[in-house]
């Protein structure tokens, strides 16, 4: 088709037709909305033409005789679009009925997520509500029921809101001025190595965004060339320029913090490479700032009784309900000892 021919070509929104009021008289046509509606058959044209209309009328109705007065087709034209209205209004219910079911799935979807709950208790929750709500407030009872909680479900949701979760930073780190990073690279269960990298940054209106950024997972080695080259894989996907990157925080790992070939080193490099001017800071995790603390205080005369006197009162049962018991005689604002919460504790059970 030559460029001439789609030149030609017009857009019905750009013509601005409007409705003529004489085509109710002489075709039975009134105007709804931005549709031309039929009289008597109530079937509607898109198109403001007069040459549709009347294609219509002569088509389907040509035996209609013109015996209705202005009165009768203004009354007929007001009682069409009630209904219409009336049409609509109960569409618009039914939207918003569905529209808040919808919300409310992404709602629990959303808490059963952060509490790492099993997909199939949304169903056993969804029982819990309807037989509340027939007892509280029994008119409310098919809203409750309308909402989706099935397994597929909430599978689904829970993906769109980690797709929307993933837009949104994205959006807002395409606004930080300045950002830094934390690293943490363990194995699964399925002995799957995964390098976990925690985002802060700061805009130009002083709003502080925290999130976890990524998770790479590494198949094969996880040496400090292959941890480089998940996090520069990881900025590249998140629009994320080193030139921003203000600190970087690791554990003591050798892959991240060798002095030759760590990814704390290949980082450092690639960024004096590529921006001479910047540099970037480098910490470790408070755990290990406290194990070195530990060391080097020498606290053994503190830390020893204090784990004597954990491990006596979990080793036995018995003993664990007596000090528990005794916490709630003498009215403590505590009301147990965790096991193995105390990072100096820890590591020194460790070393």
């Amino acid at each position: 088709m030559s460029c001439s021919k789609l030149s030609k070509k017009r857009k019905i929104e750009e013509e601005y037709r409007v409705f003529n009021e004489n085509w109710t008289e002489k075709y039975f046509f009134t105007n709804v909305g931005v549709k031309a509606v039929c009289l008597i058959c109530s079937e509607t044209v898109a198109v403001f033409k007069e040459y549709n209309l009347k294609r219509h009328f002569q088509t389907k109705h040509v035996n209609f005789g013109h015996n209705l007065s202005k009165q009768e087709l203004q009354k007929k034209a007001n009682d069409l679009t009630k209904r219409l209205k009336q049409q609509q209004n109960v569409f618009d219910k039914t939207s918003s009925l569905q529209r808040n079911a919808t919300k409310a799935s992404f709602i629990l979807a959303n808490k059963i997520a952060k509490q790492n709950k099993s997909f199939a208790e949304a169903e056993f929750i969804k029982d819990c509500m309807v037989d509340a709500v027939s007892v509280v407030c029994p008119g409310v009872k098919s809203k409750v029921e309308a909402i989706s909680l099935s397994r597929r479900t909430i599978v689904r949701c829970i993906d769109a809101i980690a797709v929307n979760i993933h837009e949104q930073l994205l959006t807002a780190s395409g606004r930080f001025q300045w950002f830094s990073i934390a690293l943490d690279e363990s194995t699964d269960i399925q002995d799957t190595a995964q390098l976990l990298i925690y985002i802060r940054g700061i805009d130009e209106n002083f709003e502080i965004t925290e999130e976890l950024l990524s998770m790479e997972s590494l198949k094969d080695t996880t040496t400090g060339k292959d941890l480089f080259n998940s996090v520069i894989n990881s900025s590249i996907r998140s629009g994320l320029t080193l030139n921003k990157l203000a600190s970087i925080t690791t554990d003591g790992a050798p892959s991240l913090t060798g002095k030759h070939s760590g990814l704390v080193k290949l980082l450092n490099d690639k960024i004096k490479e590529d921006f001479p001017l910047h540099s970037v800071l480098s910490f470790h995790c408070i755990i290990h700032q406290e194990s070195l603390c530990k060391s080097s205080l020498k606290l053994k005369h503190v830390i020893e009784p204090v784990v004597h006197a954990v491990n006596l009162i979990r080793s036995r049962g018995l003993k664990h309900r007596q000090f528990r018991s005794f916490l709630e005689d003498v009215e403590a604002d505590f009301t147990d000892v965790l096991y193995y919460t105390c990072p100096l504790v820890k590591h020194w059970k460790s070393s």
